[in-house]
């Protein structure tokens, strides 16, 4: 028996082309609003076919593990040598007016530490989606909550918009940062029915874990390798159906770390694309930058071919427990994208604008810069450019 993903749509109006050459899949009535949803069954072989011949089934995929992306290594920085704020200053989050006031912003990570002091004054709606509660026993969520929203330590200043109250927390990764794709597409589709404004994570497909996985049961080497791709390819797809059915007109903005895979502290050529699932279309994959000589730069773990970019490396934020740490990562550079985007959130309102992903989108891609950079940067690299806040 396999796991399987099954999408479908609760209204009954989306369904599968009778040409497989056009859309993966078609709204029967455009005008009606779809109300996708996934179940999760254990199905052998036989039942995976039965299951197909029902019409409401607009895909199935086998379910696959997933993996916090973890942060990189700090390469001898102490805590104390960090330079709190830096990343703020480099966005401009420091000199502008806004707060994020009114924005709801949702992060679909490890949990979160609900009473650091991080989070006063913050509504935290959560749902544990990986079964371990809520509570953050790794600190990867609280440290990138607190760099959306968090407010001042001591003093210091750690969150881009230090005016969000609303925080929706999805605990789509146990503590030991491992879950698996089904929790995280619920995760999804949960905080896209709170209405949030901006979504953001930090988690990856782990094909490499589940090649490794059929191999223990059984499977040949290069059977194992490639119904590991099929499930990844599958898992995106469910993930890209999701939100065609939900459209660019959604008021959801979902932001994604592109990835902590490459390796040119080692050599040039040991670099990689995006992660999945912030390689998925309709999403805005984050790349993260460092400083050197004055300069930005990206960071030499930063994935390719990101949307956007920010600061991640020797990022202050809360620390599991209280107090703060110093983290390096991708998720480090989407936490600061989604801060901006919060304070976005407040400006369209100010301006009775609508919030959509596509109005928020528009705002951090025309006014991001990629000035600043060392000549080596280039859009491969950088994308967009680094965003900045609304003056």
């Amino acid at each position: 028996m396999t796991t399987y993903i099954l999408l479908r749509d609760r209204s009954g109006n989306w369904r599968r082309p009778a040409v497989s050459l056009g859309p993966r899949i078609e709204p029967r009535d455009p005008a009606r609003p779809a109300e996708p949803f996934i179940e999760v069954a254990d199905l052998s072989p036989g039942d995976l076919r039965e299951s197909m011949r029902d019409e409401t089934v607009l895909t199935a995929s086998p379910a696959m593990p997933t993996r916090l992306i973890s942060p990189a290594p700090l390469d001898g920085l102490r805590d104390e040598a960090a330079e709190a704020g830096w990343g703020l200053r480099a966005i401009g989050a420091d000199r502008t007016p806004l707060c994020g006031q009114g924005a709801r912003v949702a992060l679909l990570d490890t949990g979160l530490d609900v009473a650091h002091p991080a989070f006063h004054g913050v509504t935290v709606t959560g749902r544990d989606f990986a079964g371990t509660g809520l509570e953050d026993a790794n600190g990867h969520g609280t440290h990138v909550a607190a760099t959306i929203l968090g407010r001042d330590l001591g003093g210091v200043r750690i969150g881009v918009a230090r005016g969000v109250t609303e925080l929706l927390v999805g605990k789509a990764l146990a503590d030991n940062g491992l879950g698996r794709s089904d929790d995280f597409l619920n995760a999804v589709l949960w905080a896209l029915q709170e209405k949030a404004d901006v979504l953001g994570f930090s988690l990856c497909f782990d094909t490499v874990a589940h090649v490794m996985a059929l191999i223990e049961e059984g499977y040949p080497q290069s059977l194992a390798t490639a119904s590991a791709v099929h499930a990844y390819r599958g898992n995106l797809r469910v993930f890209e159906m999701i939100l065609d059915m939900l459209g660019g007109d959604s008021g959801t903005l979902i932001l994604g770390a592109v990835g902590n895979d490459s390796l040119r502290v080692i050599s040039e050529v040991f670099e990689t694309g995006p992660a999945a699932p912030a390689a998925a279309r309709g999403v805005l994959s984050v790349a993260a930058l460092g400083r050197d000589e004055g300069a930005l730069t990206p960071a030499p773990f930063s994935n390719l071919g990101a949307a956007l970019c920010a600061p991640g490396e020797g990022v202050v934020s809360a620390a599991m427990g209280g107090g703060t740490r110093v983290l390096n990562g991708t998720s480090m550079a989407m936490a600061h994208v989604a801060g901006i985007a919060a304070l976005w959130v407040q400006r369209l309102h100010e301006g009775s604008e609508a919030v959509t992903a596509l109005s928020l989108a528009d705002r951090l891609i025309s006014g991001a810069t990629r000035s600043g950079f060392g000549p080596a940067s280039s859009r491969v690299d950088i994308g967009h450019g680094r965003v900045r806040a609304p003056r």
